[in-house]
C-alpha cells in the first residue's frame, strides 16, 4: 500500500464521518399540519393535527394520540357522525370528505404567514371551532384571472355563509398564479369586512402556484 493510497483511505473515512455527523446534527423542522388515523402505530409530531371523525376514533385512541403528539388537535366532521370532545379535541370543523386536504392547506397557508399577522394557537382555536363548530367553504375563479374575477370569487365564497349569521372568526386562504396587487388584496379584505361582525377576527394566507389563470379561495369560519 502506497502513502498516497493510505492518505486517500483516511480522507475517505474522514469524509464519511463528517457526513454522518452532519446528518445526525441536522434537525428536521416539525410539519405545520398532519392528518392522523387510528390505525397508525406511531404518530409524527406536528404543530396542528387533524383527525377525521368518520375514521372511528374513540376516547382511548384520542388519548393515545395526544400523549404522543401533544399538539393542537382538530376533529373534521365529514358526515353526520359526531364525536365527544373529551379533553383532547380543541375544535371541530365541518367539511366534506373530499375537502380534508383543502382544510389542511388553509391552516398551512395562514400559519406560514403568522409572523406577519401575529396569529397564535389561541387565535387558531377560536377561529376553528373551540367555542362552537366551524365550517369550511371554498370558491374557484371560473374565467381569466383579473381584478374583477378576484372580487367575484371572494363574493361567491362569502355568499355560501347562511344569511343572517354573524361571522365571528375566519381564516381565509388565497391561492393564485401571481402575487395579488395591493388593490386586489384590499378588495378581498373589504368584501370580507363588509360581511363579518364588527369585532370579528380574520387571518389571511396568500400563496402562489404555477397554474395559469388560477384563483382559489378557502375559508374556515365560525358564525352564529
Amino acid at each position: 500500500m502506497t502513502a498516497d493510497s493510505i492518505f486517500e483511505d483516511k480522507q475517505t473515512l474522514k469524509n464519511d464521518i463528517n457526513e454522518k455527523c452532519n446528518d445526525e446534527l441536522q434537525i428536521e423542522p416539525i410539519p405545520l399540519t398532519a392528518l392522523y388515523t387510528p390505525q397508525a402505530d406511531n404518530y409524527l409530531l406536528s404543530e396542528v393535527g387533524f383527525i377525521v371523525i368518520e375514521d372511528g376514533w374513540d376516547e382511548q385512541s384520542l388519548l393515545d394520540l395526544q400523549q404522543q403528539v401533544g399538539c393542537t388537535l382538530f376533529a373534521l366532521q365529514t358526515t353526520d357522525k359526531h364525536i365527544d370532545r373529551f379533553e383532547v379535541i380543541d375544535g371541530i370543523i365541518v367539511c366534506k370528505a373530499d375537502e380534508v386536504g383543502q382544510v389542511k392547506t388553509v391552516f398551512e397557508s395562514v400559519l406560514s404567514d403568522r409572523d406577519k399577522v401575529g396569529i397564535d394557537v389561541n387565535d387558531i382555536k377560536k377561529s376553528c371551532g373551540a367555542e362552537k363548530p366551524a365550517n369550511f367553504i371554498q370558491a374557484r375563479a371560473t374565467d381569466i384571472l383579473d381584478s374583477e374575477q378576484i372580487k367575484s370569487t371572494v363574493n361567491h365564497l362569502l355568499n355560501q355563509i347562511l344569511e343572517g349569521l354573524s361571522t365571528q372568526y375566519m381564516m381565509l386562504d388565497i391561492e393564485s398564479d401571481r402575487k395579488l396587487s395591493l388593490d386586489e388584496f384590499f378588495s378581498v379584505t373589504t368584501a370580507v369586512e363588509s360581511w363579518i361582525a364588527d369585532d370579528a377576527e380574520v387571518f389571511y394566507g396568500n400563496r402562489m402556484i404555477d397554474k395559469p389563470d388560477h384563483c382559489w379561495m378557502g375559508a374556515i369560519y365560525v358564525a352564529g
